[in-house]
């Protein structure tokens, strides 16, 4: 809660009114270090959910006579049941109803990249900024066909009682896996490359076998309970991603400054909040309030919330309060010519 309320008051004084007078450099500075503590925070608080998952799994895992109470579980009952936050009164099936929403964010997915492709784009003139942002959609459509998949699998079968009626040790669904989990190893190289701490090879290297890795902890620990694979890939992801960031990149020197502030923009900023919270109290208070609200069913929406918040966003190097492309360029040119002196 207190890496929480840093973020939001680093969140207001890095957003002040387009009337102040704030220099490109403090802004920058200030973004930086409200993109720090978010990954203090997203590092925090999904190592809190591991160590509630695993203590729980731990609890159920004992003799019924010494696990009866379930009082004890951190977790909500129906979430450690089900694997999921179900959400019985508003869907009939609410994993059918999230195949349903991720295959028409898929499809939107495919039509914007035809659209893209077809209606020519006179404003953006940076070809490389164009290959830039196509990138965002065609690995959303994947993602969200594979989420549809995952869905589609459990919508037809009890997961409640019968998890071993569901097989996932097939090479298709090793491969969705793997496409999946993927997104951390990447956009950790991507990290590690874009911060000068890893050449390229060696950092895709890393990631194949950070998701080696992955995939054989999967299949050694959780094959058998395939309904945690959710839990299972938001953890590994959002660790993925925020542990190397917070161990290799800081928020003082003028290098790391420049590589985080370039990725805070409010709108994005906030929808990935949203994406954080929901992750956090679909197992955490799943019986309390979020079924009620619309279960997991929340999850898909964050996620499709997210990507057009990174579609209409990508490319923008535009602070808040109007800071010019061509500062931020002209630093980038004097950090070029300082590390070739």
């Amino acid at each position: 809660l207190h890496s929480i309320s840093l973020c939001i008051n680093t969140m207001m004084a890095a957003s002040p009114p387009c009337s102040t007078t704030v220099s490109p450099h403090d802004d920058r500075r200030r973004r930086a270090l409200l993109s720090w503590r978010l990954d203090v925070t997203s590092s925090t608080a999904v190592i809190l959910l591991l160590f509630c998952w695993l203590s729980d799994m731990n609890q159920q895992s004992k003799p019924k006579s010494a696990a009866e109470d379930d009082d004890s579980l951190l977790l909500s009952k129906s979430f450690l049941k089900n694997g999921f936050c179900l959400a019985p009164h508003l869907f009939d099936n609410t994993h059918f109803s999230c195949a349903s929403f991720d295959f028409l964010c898929a499809f939107v997915c495919i039509l914007a990249i035809f659209v893209g492709n077809v209606i020519p784009d006179n404003n953006r003139s940076n070809n490389n900024e164009k290959q830039k942002k196509s990138m965002i959609l065609p690995g959303s459509a994947i993602y969200f066909l594979a989420h549809s998949y995952g869905h589609y699998t459990f919508s037809s079968v009890n997961i409640g009682n019968g998890n071993e009626t569901i097989k996932t040790n097939t090479m298709k669904d090793t491969i969705i896996l793997a496409f999946i989990l993927s997104i951390g190893p990447l956009e950790a190289a991507s990290t590690l490359i874009k911060s000068n701490k890893l050449s390229p090879p060696n950092a895709y290297i890393m990631a194949a076998a950070m998701l080696s890795t992955l995939v054989w902890i999967y299949h050694t620990s959780l094959q058998s309970n395939p309904s945690y694979a959710l839990l299972y890939i938001n953890i590994s992801i959002i660790l993925s991603i925020s542990l190397p960031k917070l161990l290799f990149v800081g928020c003082t020197s003028q290098q790391d400054v420049m590589l985080r502030s370039n990725e805070v923009i409010l709108p994005k900023l906030m929808s990935g909040l949203f994406v954080m919270a929901v992750i956090v109290c679909e197992p955490f208070f799943c019986d309390v309030f979020f079924a009620r609200i619309g279960g997991h069913f929340l999850f898909d929406f964050s996620l499709a919330l997210d990507v057009v918040m990174a579609v209409v966003l990508e490319g923008s190097k535009r602070s808040d309060c109007g800071v010019d492309n061509d500062d931020v360029d002209v630093e980038v040119e004097e950090m070029k010519k300082v590390k070739a002196s």
